[in-house]
């Protein structure tokens, strides 16, 4: 049940972002990637590309709960809960060229937010898991690949990535 909530969650998203006026988002693409944002196997990102400085955020991991009460005719105990919860990561890039082929640096901080409605409610958002990394995009806004690598500083890991993106 999670897998198909989360699977017409992810495409609502998309269906919903190429419906969007591109005045309302100049200079930002749309990228799939691949280890992006980190620690997410894939994922949706929206990445400012209007000057050399790029700013990204990106959601790899969509979690949704519906939990009806199971209490047994005989206890009061009231269980049910809605919970969702999102996490990504938020990155800065800077491209060293403005070129075709345009290598850049890049940091940030994973990200994740949650709620739960019911019983015990409440709401949290953090940030954490900080990276840095190099990589590079060959292309434009309308249309890019791009390569990279990130060294996580907490856990200590590496991570390749990689992706598509275009001008929305």
């Amino acid at each position: 049940m999670n897998n198909i909530l989360r699977n017409l969650f992810l495409s609502l998203f998309l269906a919903s972002s190429s419906l969007v006026s591109t005045n309302a988002f100049a200079d930002w693409t749309l990228n799939l990637g691949y280890h992006n944002p980190v620690n997410s196997k894939l994922g949706v990102n929206f990445l400012y590309w209007g000057s050399q400085w790029n700013f990204e955020v990106g959601i790899g991991y969509v979690d949704s709960e519906v939990h009806a009460d199971e209490d047994k005719a005989n206890e009061n105990k009231d269980d049910d809960h809605v919970a969702a919860s999102v996490a990504g990561d938020i990155d800065i890039k800077y491209r060293l060229m403005t070129d075709t082929f345009a290598p850049y640096v890049q940091g940030g901080f994973g990200a994740w937010t949650g709620a739960k409605v019911g019983e015990r409610s409440g709401a949290d958002a953090d940030l954490g898991g900080p990276f840095v990394g190099v990589g590079f995009f060959i292309g434009k806004p309308a249309f890019h690949v791009y390569f990279g690598g990130n060294y996580m500083i907490d856990p200590e890991t590496t991570q390749l990535q990689g992706g598509i993106g275009f001008d929305i």
